[in-house]
């Protein structure tokens, strides 16, 4: 199990490679790199479709997972194309990436975004590798915790995007701190769904042998989003834009895990 876990993983790793290569090549000739974030759940989603071809488990089993990974991923890069990368805006990180990397801009981009966002893609996709190496046809308790937490997830991710999308698209809205609906109780409500979807991802993965070793990758995920490159560089820009109106709205509002507001 052991080489053939690694021997998957490589597979999709090349894959992810140069699909990797490709997007960073369309951002190279549109000048706008925030289409990596389009790869994010691209890259996530491929990897379980492989897992899902080449894994010798159960075949409804890898399935279900597959079309987990699949839905989440599509859905994610779809919404991200299409309020992002087809509006023309390149996202502020990218923008002082392209300041810090001078003359080396491209070459950088492709190995210290792109590539290092492949590598990490594949390392985290972990809990979709156990279940495809399952071969038991029993269903596990776990697994339909897992996709019911995953149902719920998506549900709370897409109304977030909906949320925030429609404030946005109101003119009378522009300068305003997005403060109706989900966006009330926690100030990054997509965040928090998405960690909801990882969770739901480990503990499918927490059904299958070996498959505590996918715990890992939400635990990383909620380290990722709430105290390196989700909610921190976010709130950076908000701070910027919106100035005293978004400070009020930390004040009052929880970071993460949705709660009453403050009075």
């Amino acid at each position: 199990m052991y080489e053939k876990a690694l021997s998957l993983m490589f597979s999709a790793w090349v894959v992810i490679f140069f699909l990797m290569s490709l997007l960073w090549l369309i951002g190279k000739l549109i000048k706008n790199y925030s289409i990596v974030d389009v790869g994010w759940g691209l890259c996530i989603s491929t990897v379980a479709i492989i897992y899902f071809l080449l894994g010798d488990a159960y075949s409804v089993r890898k399935a279900i997972f597959a079309f987990m990974a699949t839905f989440w991923g599509w859905r994610l890069s779809y919404f991200i194309l299409t309020t992002r990368v087809l509006t023309g805006h390149e996202d502020a990180r990218y923008t002082e990436f392209r300041k810090d990397y001078g003359e080396q801009v491209d070459r950088k981009f492709f190995t210290n975004v792109f590539q290092f966002q492949g590598v990490l893609g594949v390392i985290l996709s972990i809990p979709f590798l156990f279940p495809a190496l399952n071969p038991s046809i029993e269903t596990h308790p776990l697994e339909l915790i897992g996709l019911t937490v995953f149902i719920l997830g998506v549900w709370g991710e897409s109304v977030a995007d909906f949320q925030l999308a429609e404030f946005k698209a109101d003119p009378k809205n522009k300068g305003k701190v997005c403060d109706i609906g989900l966006w009330r109780y926690s100030r990054h409500p997509n965040y928090f769904f998405e960690w909801v979807i990882w969770v739901s991802f480990g503990l499918v993965s927490l059904a299958s042998p070996w498959g505590w070793i996918g715990l890992f990758s939400p635990l990383i995920m909620f380290i990722l989003l709430t105290k390196i490159t989700g909610i921190p560089l976010n709130e950076v820009g908000q701070i910027k834009s919106k100035g005293n109106l978004y400070i009020e709205y930390k004040e009052r509002t929880s970071a993460f895990f949705p709660w009453f507001p403050k009075k």
